[in-house]
């Protein structure tokens, strides 16, 4: 693991290298997104204003999309972060391990630790714990070229087919999906 962290960060490094775009409403489309957990209880007066998106154009052509949503002050803690990467099928599983490398030492760090909750039909959902209390869940799934992650915390499942039922809509839309328009 030690002889791969400097190449790891290279590729990291270069990842982050990229020219910004516009966000359209297709981009904003694809992630789970606040106003998605209604079904579930969760629900922000003019959740809108803590969202925010990027867009960047790699410098292999590839695309690097993403979503964050932090509760403002005073109101239910939440944290949702979406990712995905656009590109080379032949990519998508590096991109997804790479990313799934930095989470896992973040996590570690923190004292937060990932377990294995049951297969599902599309990707894969850990729950996160501290101190033996589920906090949140983390999503990944790659398929062709796509790479999609979600981390949310404040909120968490224990039901892949609950899960499953939120992200459906999305990974439709995710297969259809072309970065160009």
């Amino acid at each position: 693991m030690r002889a791969l962290l400097p190449a790891l960060c290279l590729v990291l490094a270069l990842a982050a290298c990229g020219e910004p775009e516009p966000v359209n409403e297709a981009d904003k489309a694809l992630f789970l997104r606040v106003s998605d957990l209604a079904s579930l209880g969760v629900q922000y007066a003019n959740p809108e204003a803590s969202e925010t998106f990027t867009k960047i154009r790699q410098f292999d052509g590839s695309y690097k999309l993403t979503y964050k949503f932090q509760n403002a002050a005073g109101q239910r803690p939440l944290f949702l972060f979406g990712h995905i990467t656009v590109g080379e099928p032949s990519d998508a599983e590096t991109r997804a391990s790479a990313l799934k490398v930095g989470l896992l030492i973040g996590f570690t760090k923190n004292g937060v630790e990932e377990r294995e909750l049951p297969p599902m039909r599309a990707g894969k959902l850990t729950l996160l714990v501290k101190d033996e209390v589920p906090i949140g869940n983390v999503w990944t799934v790659t398929d062709g070229g796509k790479t999609y992650v979600v981390i949310v915390s404040g909120l968490h499942m224990k039901e892949p087919a609950a899960w499953q039922k939120l992200v459906d809509p999305k990974l439709e839309q995710l297969s259809r999906y072309s970065p160009d328009g």
